[in-house]
């Protein structure tokens, strides 16, 4: 594999992984405060299990300060999503 395919692939791992940690973070989100205001312990704790996963993903192809800051960025725009004010 030549080394641009291999870049490629490498920059189509981590979108794939990011995508899956904000969907993750989202599913978190509205499990503590969605329809169901009560979320499930078990459910809550597999996603952060699953986050963890990820984070060891994209840590071997990005390194340990790059998936850091992509799994924080996930967190902090599923704590807030684009679009809401926050609450004062």
């Amino acid at each position: 594999m030549s080394t641009s395919n291999r870049k490629e692939s490498i920059l189509s791992d981590v979108a794939r992984i990011r995508r899956q940690i904000e969907v993750e973070c989202e599913a978190m989100r509205l499990a503590m405060s969605g329809f169901r205001i009560i979320g499930s312990h078990d459910i809550i704790n597999h996603q952060f299990d699953q986050l963890g996963v990820h984070y060891e993903c994209l840590e071997k192809l990005i390194g340990e300060q790059a998936a850091i800051e992509v799994v924080i960025g996930a967190l902090d725009a599923s704590i807030e999503p684009k679009g809401e004010e926050t609450r004062q």
